[in-house]
Order: C-alpha cells, then sequence, then structure tokens
C-alpha cells in the first residue's frame, strides 16, 4: 500500500508500505532513483515476516521538494515550511517523524539505505541510536569519513563536484534528464536493463526535482561536519551495521574501511552478479543477506 504523511518538519512524504508487527525495516532509496528503486524487495522482505516502510526522501518522487531561498524553504505546495534543507540530519528527521509520530511504531527500526540512502540511513543511526537497532549503508561514500574525502574527487565520481556548482547543473541537464541519468545507470551497473529508467527519467523532469537532487550533493560539506561532530560527541555506533557492495562495484574496496570510521560492529556483504544497483540487478540476493544478517545479530 502507498501512503502520505504531512510532518511537522513541513515536508509531505510520500512512502510504501507493506506487511506488520514490530519488525521495522526502513528502506531509503539513493539518486537518481525514487522508493520505486524497492519495488522488487518490498513483498520479498514482507514475506520475510519484516514491517517494511520505504519512503520517497525529501526532494524526491511525490514527496514534497522544499526550494531554499535566503535560508528559508520556499514550496508553494506546503506553506511555512521550515528551513533545514539538504543536509541527512535535516532529512532524518522526516524519517524519524514518519515513523513515530505519523505511522505511531514505538519499536526501533533496522534502516537500510542505498547510495545516498545510506548517508540517510547513517546519519539517522547518528541521530536516533536508540531508535535504531541495526543499520545498513552501502553505495557511496560517507561524508565526515576518510574515503570520502579520498573519494570526492576521483574522476569516476565527476558529479560530486559537478552537482555543487549553483544553478549550472539544472540549467544543462533541463530537458535532457533522461541522457544525463542514463550516464550512471549504465556507467554503474553489471545490469543495467534492470534499472526502470523510464519511471526515474519521468520522476525526475518533474519541475523541481532534479534541483532537489542536486542539493542532496551541495550539503555534503555539512553532512560531512555533523557526521564528525556525533562522532566526537558520541563515539562510533554500537548497533549492528551491514555494508553492502555490488560484486563488480568501485566501492568493493571501501565499504568495510568506511563503516569502521563510523561504527564499531560491521559486518561486509558483496551481492553477487550486480554493480552499483543492489536492490533491481540481484533482488532476491539482497533478500537473503539482509535477513541473513538480521537474525544473526538477533542470536548473538
Amino acid at each position: 500500500m502507498t501512503g502520505t504523511a504531512l510532518l511537522e518538519t513541513g515536508v509531505r512524504m510520500h512512502y510504501y508500505e507493506a506487511g506488520a508487527g514490530d519488525d521495522v525495516l526502513v528502506l531509503l532509496h539513493g539518486w537518481p532513483e525514487t522508493s520505486w528503486q524497492w519495488r522488487h524487495v518490498i513483498p520479498l522482505f514482507a514475506d520475510a515476516g519484516y514491517h517494511v516502510v520505504a519512503p520517497d526522501y525529501r526532494g524526491a518522487g511525490n514527496t514534497s521538494r522544499p526550494r531554499l531561498d535566503l535560508g528559508r524553504a520556499v514550496d508553494p505546495r506546503v506553506e511555512d515550511l521550515p528551513s533545514g534543507g539538504y543536509t541527512k540530519r535535516a532529512m532524518a528527521e522526516d524519517i524519524h517523524q514518519l515513523l513515530h509520530d505519523h505511522l505511531g511504531l514505538t519499536a526501533p527500526a533496522f534502516v537500510l539505505g542505498h547510495d545516498l540512502g545510506g548517508q540517510l540511513a547513517t546519519a539517522y543511526a547518528l541521530r536516533y541510536p536508540g531508535d535504531t537497532r541495526a543499520m545498513g549503508y552501502g553505495e557511496a561514500p560517507l561524508p565526515g569519513t576518510e574515503v570520502h574525502d579520498r573519494m570526492k574527487n576521483d574522476p569516476t565520481l565527476f558529479h560530486f563536484a559537478f552537482h555543487t556548482i549553483l544553478d549550472l547543473p539544472e540549467a544543462l541537464t533541463a530537458g535532457r534528464e533522461r541522457w544525463y541519468l542514463q550516464h550512471f545507470y549504465d556507467k554503474l551497473g553489471f545490469r543495467p536493463t534492470a534499472v526502470d529508467t523510464d519511471h526515474f527519467a519521468t520522476a525526475y523532469a518533474e519541475p523541481g526535482a532534479m534541483r532537489a537532487g542536486f542539493d542532496l550533493y551541495r550539503a555534503f560539506e555539512q553532512d560531512a561536519a555533523d557526521t564528525r561532530a556525533a562522532l566526537a560527541a558520541n563515539g562510533r555506533l554500537t548497533m549492528p551495521v551491514l555494508g553492502l557492495y555490488g560484486q563488480v562495484s568501485l566501492f568493493s574496496a571501501v565499504t568495510e574501511e568506511m563503516g569502521r570510521e563510523v561504527a564499531e560492529n560491521v559486518t561486509v556483504e558483496s551481492v553477487p552478479r550486480s554493480g552499483h544497483w543492489i536492490a533491481e540487478e540481484n533482488p532476491e540476493a539482497l533478500v537473503e543477506i539482509v535477513t541473513r544478517f538480521d537474525r544473526a545479530t538477533k542470536e548473538q
């Protein structure tokens, strides 16, 4: 089923929900995708006994796209939207309000993110450790780590710098959204035809969608500062943490190192026959890895 929540942060959030019970699994998508990237795994996780919640995070899909203007967020569809922008710490508050205030879920959740959703999952766990029983990340460097500092200028990740430029990325990709996004689907995938290009290209051709996506990258420096501050104040995460990478992904060499910078108890797994788009290229393997990891942590 799908739902819509109007949060106290001012964000109108769309989400998918399946399954029931206290074993809550939150799936956080990456860029340039939406919660639709989880379409294959949502029913599989629900069948495995999870209460699955997969939102479109702030700025993506059918969730509202606040626009920052002189420190005040403006969205014509939602009045008086507070600022906070696209820092992952601010976006974590959206997710927390969705789970606890809108859905009334009180049990600590397993929060699993892919790509920039992994950055958001990490920010959520750092901000709400008591409400996070396990955390998963993968397929993107985490701001605030040495890995991110090394990788952000890698030519393969040229878009990290390009997306931080004001206005120019919006101008150059307007009307060419599909061409631009297809570059990433093809370059980073083992089986790029598994990605629903039509769906995502349509979603990111909507007014404000590309700008909101670029704003996620423009927040990286503040994300790094927020991560370092949280680690300095509270130390590394102590809940079980799962690091994921595609078998043929460039992140295979750094996923474990990166995870150990932010967490004490890290397990790293490779998703076979997959590149970057792990939930679409090999959904069955992803579900098996996650459920096996979760069973093992519960038995400890």
